[in-house]
């Protein structure tokens, strides 16, 4: 430890120090507030399927645990941003940056410590997007299909019926293996127009499909019945497997599932959705550094201005940055976008933005002095 803050000493002056200690403070905070925000209302949509028995109730705090880890990976670049604002802002509001230029230390100081801060936190964002977070949700997302499987069973009783949550099913199994998951003697009657149908088989069990998300039930050794009995086009058909439709993953499932594949697993394959998420990944931590820079640009306060007089601005630049980067994903996923461009060109928008407000006031003046010269002499 002597020798780590030797180093530090070393390479960082006193003003340096307190700049990063501000900005890491305020990480801290912010990370803070948004983590508890994620939490809470992820735990209230767990309550909500846990009510209506799409999940059981004794691994919403498992999933919880592991969707927070994950969400750390898109907290932290939207933290870091908040971090330099809003030591910078207080730093210009409490008229400690003017201090520091009238010491003669120079504004590219303030943009090293600012770079410094955000390469940093950038590196670790990198290292969770593309490799502890996909990992993370592999675990999340294998125990998610667990329980959506035993959700379908949990209150199963056997020899007793049950109906689904629309009505449309009801459902019956002389036994049930708790160990296993597979069901004896089932029988299952599904009213559809213009006929319902009637399934009886010997035994039967749940299956996901790991890739598309959708639900399962698979019945073994049985018969089908279409019709109402009495009926001149009754039929009755013998099967050896039968599976039939439970629940459609659709487009959201195939995302989480994307989410929960290694970056090396997406880089093989080489689709354009799989070169779409592995450039939303990187853009993670590319987006950590220039929201930052952008952040300088936005924290210095005028003449009665407060401290955070710069937030909302900020707010509106990071929705549209994040909006460009969510849109662009859609186009490489639909090949619309070539997957080399990809979300480079959002990037290269919002440094020119950033550009442009750090130069604003040279730029103005330049514009005026075009002004004066174009105007007719008196």
């Amino acid at each position: 430890m002597p020798a780590l803050r030797q180093l530090i000493a070393a390479q960082f002056s006193l003003i340096d120090r307190y700049i990063l200690r501000e900005f890491f403070i305020n990480l801290i905070a912010v990370v803070g507030v948004l983590w508890l925000i994620y939490v809470a209302t992820r735990f209230a949509r767990y309550l909500a399927d846990a009510a209506v028995g799409n999940l059981p109730a004794d691994v919403i705090l498992s999933l919880l645990w592991l969707n927070s880890l994950g969400a750390l990976s898109v907290l932290l670049p939207i933290a870091t941003f908040l971090a330099v604002l809003l030591g910078l802002g207080r730093m210009s509001a409490d008229n400690e940056l003017t201090v520091i230029a009238a010491c003669g230390i120079a504004g590219n100081r303030i943009r090293r410590n600012v770079l410094i801060f955000t390469g940093f936190m950038a590196i670790v964002v990198a290292i969770l997007a593309l490799v502890i977070v996909p990992d993370v949700l592999s675990g999340r997302y294998q125990l998610e299909q667990k329980a959506k499987v035993t959700a379908n069973t949990t209150g199963l009783v056997a020899g007793t019926f049950k109906e689904s949550q629309s009505g449309d099913w009801t459902f019956y199994s002389q036994g049930y293996d708790e160990e296993t998951g597979q069901l004896q003697n089932v029988f299952i009657e599904i009213q559809r127009q213009p006929k319902p149908y009637i399934f009886r088989a010997e035994s039967g069990h749940f299956e996901v499909d790991p890739r598309s998300g959708d639900k399962y039930l698979v019945l073994e050794d049985g018969y089908r019945y279409e019709g109402d009995a009495g009926d001149l086009d009754f039929v009755i058909a013998e099967y050896a497997s039968h599976s039939l439709l439970v629940e459609k993953g659709g487009q959201q499932q195939y995302r989480e599932k994307a989410k929960a594949t290694a970056t090396s697993v997406l880089w093989l394959r080489g689709s354009n959705e799989d070169l779409a998420e592995i450039q939303w990944r990187i853009s993670s931590s590319v987006m950590t550094v220039i929201l930052g820079l952008l952040a300088m640009t936005l924290a210095h306060a005028g003449p009665r201005q407060g401290r955070y007089a710069g937030l909302l601005p900020a707010v509106l630049v990071y929705i549209v940055y994040s909006n460009l980067l969510g849109v662009t994903r859609a186009w490489v996923e639909k090949g619309e976008i070539a997957p080399l461009l990809g979300m480079v060109w959002v990037h290269l928008l919002m440094l020119g933005v950033w550009w442009l407000l750090s130069n604003r006031q040279s730029l103005s003046r330049k514009w005026q002095q075009i002004r004066q010269k174009g105007q007719p002499a008196a």
